[in-house]
């Protein structure tokens, strides 16, 4: 299986304060599916992390999850660049325009072509982007919430 999952913040924290979905990435993993975020994502998570009372046992955990589930780390390349201007440029969805930041999670996303991304963000799940990206070999992954992942994607190939 060569399917990949991109983690958007919030499953970070869901898989910390919840252990019905801390499950969900491990067992993806080991089902064969490729684990990534990107470095915008990780340094989104750290700084509200830090900002908790607690923020030593979230950055712990988070630490922790990112070597239980053998996350990659993405950094910006070319085509993470074009398609955040492009984002910003070209708004057919007004639903993300003072979004920046999860525009930027889901450009990584796509530039690295995963298949599935995960968050519990309801207005980027259903956030379109510009047919032009498809003409160019740029898709929205299929984008939800860990739970609908497990049950929808994840129990049928195990």
């Amino acid at each position: 299986m060569n399917f990949s999952i991109f983690l958007d913040t919030p499953v970070f924290f869901d898989c910390i304060e919840h252990d019905r979905f801390r499950t969900i990435p491990g067992h993806a993993n080991n089902a064969g599916f490729k684990i990534h975020t990107s470095i915008s994502v990780l340094g989104e998570a750290f700084t509200q992390m830090h900002e908790r009372s607690d923020a030593i046992r979230y950055i712990t955990h988070l630490n922790q999850l990112l070597e239980d589930w053998c996350v990659a780390v993405h950094f910006p390349n070319e085509h993470v660049r074009v398609l955040c201007y492009q984002m910003g440029e070209v708004e057919i969805d007004t639903r993300m325009i003072r979004e920046p930041t999860d525009r930027t999670h889901l450009a990584y996303a796509m530039a690295y072509h995963s298949d599935y991304f995960l968050t519990s963000d309801k207005n980027l799940i259903k956030y379109r982007i510009p047919k032009s990206f498809g003409e160019v070999g740029f898709f929205k992954p299929a984008t939800m919430p860990l739970e609908t992942f497990r049950d929808t994607v994840l129990y049928k190939t195990l």
